[in-house]
């Protein structure tokens, strides 16, 4: 079954946006609201999310991965984030 992720990702020195996006795009859809954050819907588990990007971030990046619940949120954010998420299948609880 599929579940959100929140993951921000600083990477290391070298790494490019393209070579994040390249893993993002292993998720089922993601959505980048800042310079270093992602929503990413995924069947994988966070574990997994991070195998998949510590080589982009070790060493001298950030890398935080934790699951959320879309449908509990409160906020002022973009109108195509929203739009995200209703075609994903989230309703707010």
């Amino acid at each position: 079954m599929a579940s959100f992720v929140h993951i921000f990702i600083k990477p290391k020195s070298g790494v490019t946006e393209e070579m994040v996006k390249k893993k993002m795009d292993l998720s089922i859809d993601w959505y980048k609201y800042s310079e270093y954050c992602w929503i990413v819907k995924t069947t994988s588990s966070v574990e997994k999310w991070q195998t998949r990007l510590k080589p982009l971030v070790e060493p001298g990046g950030t890398l935080l991965i934790m699951e959320v619940d879309p449908t509990k949120r409160q906020g002022w954010i973009a109108k195509g984030f929203w739009e995200w998420l209703k075609r994903n299948g989230v309703n707010k609880a």
